[in-house]
């Protein structure tokens, strides 16, 4: 039987937008825009008096039909905007009456490319620019405060936008925060992934016109924005989950079952059916209710809404959580409509799984995959968990720095393997220095391949002051130090710093705004040669420049490598500066100090 649940509902957006009998009355989305090319459009109406009947709604020169939802509080307004110029039109849908607003698009995003690198950032512990956002009246959580790891401790969208000079000196092109939706959930709210308004930006980041400035800010320096958006499940105490249209909205029959996480089910020829509908349907969380993309309702609903806030604001990239789980057809027509109305907008899907050929399955142009996903990139799981058994293991036949020739080769899965997005740590993973038992040595040489390496780098926030937490996501994601008060240290200036912070620092801002310079690096194309006594050798090649990596895993003896081996890429004798240390080059061999790297890149 269909339940229907009390709710209070905070509203921020909406009411500059609608204008009803009743003020409570909702439209989603609430308003939309001008010249798409898909011009069909369902407004989702939303009453928490109910629809006593089937409005019989009229617009002003354009086509509009109504049906009820099963929960009648909802209609499902469906209108075509088809050769429609105007500014707004009002709707009449007896007691209801709305002036529906038509704005100009932005869609003019910069398209992610290998010349990028990315600062990932858990905004509600990097800065606390506002503190009287903290505490918001008609919010769930209760835990807030800084020594609850799971609880809030009051970072913000004003705290990311004081510190975009920081991340731009740093080197870094683009920002993707962790998802600033509004998360109204009893716990966990901090980490934004159960979204319970899609329209809004939670009120303890700020506002939609906080990230408007946000987005605005980046742009006028040059830097790019990323969202996290989230499609498999909302948060618990979602509108739509408290009292949903349908029953359909969801997978209320999988509650009590939490996903298997296995998304080989996928493409498994010999998957179990229960396995497979645990996969897609079971549930992420216990207050994480898995939806049912299937419905065309919820389809359209998210559609929309992921438009909504690329042509809203501008944006220039989707980083797509847990990409796998949500219903695969949906995934390939959500990509297809957006890249229909924006198409040099960059989609990137989280796929953490441990294969190649799973993660290549969710590329685009996958032949194996019978959903065309529309994708430009995947996260590269694989190249992250090489890196680290490179520089923590010693070579064997596949292991060790072995581990990571061997999965860059797998690069023949992918159509643009040069779009991956790479990694060596991230929110939901240790943090790499922590992992590699605090050696800064070690993590030097990571960082080092990362941002030689083919594909689109991205750091985690604070790897450039050596956080190193491990134990759990509330503690990984750590507060930076300097952006609270209280703190006495503030660790965004050298002062604040230690040695070795600042070495990690230098070194990080170094090679970054180099490899800005380098077409070789950014453009070029990538050739490896098989490693050798823990010694793996690669080049970055374009048409005018052109840099030799030399890396020696090995933690107790330097290498002397002999460099005769490289001439297709590295003719004997050739002249060229040491990226690093910036003396001069053209010796036939070189000597690598042990758990080092070596950047040669060839004179003009």
């Amino acid at each position: 039987m269909f339940q229907k649940y009390n709710l209070i509902l905070l509203t921020l957006l909406l009411l500059g937008t609608i204008k009803s009998v009743s003020a409570q009355t909702q439209a989603f989305p609430p308003h939309w825009f001008k010249g798409l090319q898909n011009q069909e459009l369902e407004i989702l109406l939303y009453s928490p008096d109910g629809f006593k009947s089937l409005p019989t709604c009229k617009a002003d020169n354009i086509k509009a039909e109504a049906s009820f939802a099963a929960n009648h509080d909802y209609v499902y307004l469906k209108v075509n905007l088809e050769n429609f110029e105007g500014n707004s039109f009002k709707i009449d849908c007896g007691r209801t009456k709305i002036e529906y607003q038509l704005k100009e698009p932005k869609t003019k995003p910069a398209r992610l490319n290998p010349g990028d690198a990315i600062y990932l950032i858990s905004p509600d512990r990097f800065v606390n620019a506002d503190p009287k956002n903290d505490f918001v009246q008609g919010m769930n959580e209760k835990k807030y405060g800084r020594e609850y790891p799971f609880g809030r401790h009051g970072g913000d969208l004003a705290g990311i936008i004081s510190k975009l000079d920081y991340i731009q000196d740093l080197g870094f092109t683009a920002t993707w925060s962790c998802p600033l939706l509004t998360n109204n959930e009893f716990k966990e709210s901090y980490h934004g992934y159960a979204i319970t308004d899609h329209y809004s930006i939670d009120p303890r980041f700020g506002s939609n016109t906080l990230f408007a400035t946000y987005v605005d800010a980046s742009h006028d320096r040059g830097m790019k924005v990323i969202m996290d958006v989230v499609y498999n499940h909302f948060g618990s105490q979602h509108l739509l989950h408290l009292n949903p249209p349908d029953s359909n909205f969801f997978h209320f029959d999988m509650k009590k079952v939490r996903s298997n996480f296995r998304a080989v089910n996928l493409m498994d020829p010999h998957v179990s059916a229960a396995d497979k509908k645990q996969f897609n349907n079971g549930w992420f969380d216990d207050h994480m209710p898995d939806v049912n993309q299937q419905d065309p309702h919820m389809a359209a609903f998210l559609i929309q809404n992921s438009l909504w806030w690329i042509l809203e604001y501008g944006l220039d990239a989707f980083r797509i959580d847990t990409y796998a789980y949500p219903d695969q057809k949906f995934m390939a027509n959500l990509g297809a409509r957006i890249k229909t109305e924006v198409p040099d907008f960059f989609l990137f899907g989280e796929i953490w799984v441990h294969m190649p050929e799973i993660q290549s399955y969710f590329a685009g142009d996958n032949r194996y995959n019978p959903n065309h996903s529309h994708l430009d990139a995947v996260t590269d799981f694989q190249f992250k968990y090489a890196v680290k058994e490179s520089v923590d293991q010693h070579q064997g036949w596949t292991s060790g720095v072995a581990k990571l020739y061997y999965r860059l080769a797998a690069d023949y899965l992918y159509k643009n393997p040069e779009n991956l997005v790479t990694f060596i740590d991230n929110h939901d993973e240790a943090r790499i220095y922590g992992e590699l038992h605090e050696d800064l040595g070690k993590l030097k040489l990571a960082l080092g391949i990362l941002y030689t390496m083919r594909g689109i780098p991205s750091t985690y926030y604070g790897t450039e002051i050596l956080m190193k937490e491990t134990e759990n996501h509330g503690v990984i994601r750590e507060d930076f130090p300097g952006g609270f008060a209280g703190d006495t240290l503030d660790k965004f200036t050298a002062q604040g710093r230690t040695a070795s912070e600042n070495e990690a620092y230098d070194y990080i801002k170094t090679l970054l705004n180099w490899r800005k310079s380098s077409e070789a690096i950014t453009q070029g194309a990538f050739t490896h040669f098989v490693p050798v006594d823990d010694v793996y050798v690669y080049a970055r090649i374009s048409a005018s420049d052109t840099v030799l990596v030399l890396v020696n895993t090995n933690q107790n003896d330097s290498r002397m490598v002999n460099l005769k081996r490289f001439e297709e890429v590295w003719p004997q004798g050739t002249e060229a500066v040491n990226v690093l240390s910036q003396d001069a080059f053209n010796g036939t061999s070189i000597e690598l100090p042990k758990m080092s790297i070596s950047i040669l890149q060839k004179k003009k």
